[in-house]
């Protein structure tokens, strides 16, 4: 990821993954109901709890500090996020045309979850992904607190957050792709393999 954003010449901040050691190191309200792409297995597999749990508080510790940003808008980016070429190009512009009353907005995702409205891909439903995204400060407490109570397979946290009211767009065409092979979550799980081939 360093070696991708220096190569653009983009200022960036690296927020430290959690390891954990043991599923005993997680709380069982934390690992109860993970989701696991339908792989029931992977529930109780330490290689695969503790990545995830660890992902997770990494990823809510970048939206806390999202929060305290004086910038309008604030990219999150996950170690498999492979940025577009003249992403910083593409990103002023982007930022510059987005409706005033948008949230955050998706740079990758997984296709469905979404409709056209306005002019706009505007996130609906069901998506899976987190990859890439950016969001206004003010939206972080909101997300961080959505991301505390996240889990289980049929749980997205794109649909919570736009059930409960916030105003989410989706960048097309997308600005990152993923590549999911050496990911910190699925890299190297058999059962995964499809996800990172």
């Amino acid at each position: 990821m360093a070696q991708r954003l220096s190569a653009q010449e983009l200022a960036w901040e690296w927020v430290d993954g959690v390891r954990i050691a043991t599923m005993e190191d997680i709380p069982p309200e934390e690992r109860n109901d993970l989701e696991a792409y339908g792989v029931a297995r992977l529930k109780q597999a330490p290689e695969y709890v503790c990545r995830v749990t660890g992902c997770k508080r990494a990823m809510r510790r970048a939206i806390e500090r999202a929060s305290a940003c004086t910038e309008d808008w604030v990219l999150i980016l996950q170690d498999d996020a492979e940025p577009m070429d003249s992403l910083d190009l593409k990103l002023k512009e982007l930022f510059r045309r987005i409706p005033d009353g948008a949230a955050c907005i998706m740079l990758h995702h997984g296709k469905r979850g979404m409709e056209e409205r306005d002019g706009w891909m505007r996130v609906t439903g069901d998506v899976r992904s987190m990859t890439a995204f950016a969001l206004r400060p003010s939206f972080a407490p909101v997300m961080s607190q959505a991301l505390r109570h996240w889990g289980g397979e049929a749980d997205r946290i794109w649909e919570r957050l736009v059930r409960n009211g916030a105003f989410i767009l989706s960048a097309e065409p997308m600005l990152v792709s993923c590549s999911q092979k050496g990911s910190d979550i699925i890299g190297g799980i058999p059962e995964l393999k499809k996800f990172w081939e």
